[in-house]
């Protein structure tokens, strides 16, 4: 049976879609309306926090969340909000985790870790890296530190150009990754669990990659110049990037192509009119819940998904005793 992973990349206050020279979480006040979304299916959703969430007291009502197990904490590194930080660093500039040095890496994520873990009393146990910028450093810092999972990689996406890896020939299903390499299969006892990203129509393995890689404008002329090709697009298990029926055909399609798990992203400042660049206003934070409401119900009610936390996943995929 498919599970159905919920996850929330909390991060802060964007209106204009940059980052701001005073770090505000407004965009929590809208935290509780999708926790109410998520409870009335049975979903147990995982939050993925970064550091000022952590230590100051936006973090107690996630605490009682965790503590009565209807939500899991999980570790999202934003590198610039994240302590320690060098004399020279440039805090206005959302560099993701595998644009700074290896040892950078390795101090900030131990600092967010043990901020979660001093703020609830629990290790977390599950990572995200800011603009899916997870490199050979983050999952070895990842391993020393004790976690199980990750949910950084974007299938079918490259970041840009001296920011992180190229994901567009990631594996789509979970995997192990290579220690150097995480878009490569590996060693890693830290379980990848990517995004869930992909066409709204089955395709070929080898034209889906071959998309990805052309020009935009060369892809359009592909698809017209071969009529057996059906028109298709890359989409976002995500309710801010992809409308109703996008949700809906790139969920089927991935089931079709026999992914164990739909991995769902809600960007934390959507969640609240005005602090996102995509959602400036109350009716765009509703059509998000709408949209949201309808695709997990239809996930649930049709596709018959089974609602759990990334590590409760990570027990089930692997099979360890107590898992459901």
């Amino acid at each position: 049976m498919v599970s159905l992973l919920v996850t929330v990349a909390v991060e802060p206050d964007a209106p204009r879609g940059e980052v701001q020279a005073r770090t505000s979480f407004r965009n929590l006040e809208g935290a509780p309306r999708l926790q109410r979304l998520c409870e009335r299916f049975g979903i147990p959703p995982t939050w993925l926090l970064p550091y000022p969430v952590a230590t100051r007291r936006e973090g107690e009502w996630f605490a009682e969340l965790w503590r009565s197990d209807r939500c899991e904490i999980g570790a999202h590194l934003l590198p610039w909000i994240t302590p320690p930080f060098e004399a020279n660093e440039d805090r206005l500039i959302a560099r993701p985790p595998s644009a700074i040095p290896a040892s950078a890496v390795d101090a900030k994520l131990r600092a967010l870790t043990e901020a979660i873990e001093s703020a609830f009393g629990r290790r977390p146990e599950v990572h995200r890296a800011a603009g899916g910028g997870l490199n050979g450093a983050a999952v070895q810092a990842l391993e020393r530190l004790g976690y199980r999972v990750d949910s950084s990689v974007t299938p079918y996406v490259q970041a840009a150009p001296g920011e992180g890896p190229d994901w567009r020939d990631a594996p789509e299903a979970p995997y192990f990754p290579d220690r150097q390499q995480p878009q490569l299969r590996g060693s890693s006892p830290v379980l990848e669990v990517p995004l869930t990203i992909g066409w709204d129509r089955e395709l070929p393995g080898f034209v889906g990659r071959a998309m990805v890689k052309c020009d935009p404008r060369q892809r359009l002329a592909r698809v017209l110049g071969n009529p057996w090709l059906p028109v298709t697009h890359l989409r976002w298990l995500d309710p801010v990037r992809s409308d109703e029926a996008g949700l809906r055909a790139l969920a089927e399609t991935a089931i079709e192509r026999g992914l164990p798990c739909l991995t769902l992203n809600i960007p934390g400042p959507a969640l609240w009119p005005g602090e996102s660049a995509t959602c400036p206003d109350a009716a765009c934070v509703d059509r998000v819940f709408d949209r949201l409401d309808a695709f997990l119900r239809f996930a649930i009610d049709e596709l018959r998904c089974t609602p759990r936390t990334l590590t409760g996943f990570c027990g089930h995929y692997l099979g360890e005793t107590g898992c459901v």
